[in-house]
């Protein structure tokens, strides 16, 4: 499996989540980190900057696929709280300031 990142963004709504763009064997998919979650998990922790935010989003995107729980056409996802809190530890930055 090939997968590639693109770029970042933010979507400008009621959320406005952070948006990463990658490419999945040639498909696009798009991580969503809503950004409720995002800020509260910085504001008691720490300042995650653009690399690690991107890891998070690389993270979630691999575990769903290996999950089979979607196809790679159709990987428009989103992490939320619990899912942000899962990944961030399993990368190891969860440390406090």
């Amino acid at each position: 499996m090939r997968v590639i990142f693109n770029k970042a963004g933010v979507l400008a709504g009621v959320d406005q989540p952070e948006l990463y763009f990658f490419e999945v064997n040639g498909e696009r998919a798009i991580v969503a980190v809503e950004s409720g979650a995002l800020g509260k998990w910085q504001k008691a922790n720490r300042y995650l900057n653009r690399e690690e935010k991107i890891d998070v989003a690389g993270l979630f995107l691999k575990r769903a696929i290996e999950s089979s729980e979607v196809e790679a056409k159709d990987l428009k996802l989103m992490v939320a709280e619990a899912e942000l809190e899962e990944m961030v530890a399993s990368l190891g930055l969860a440390a406090k300031r």
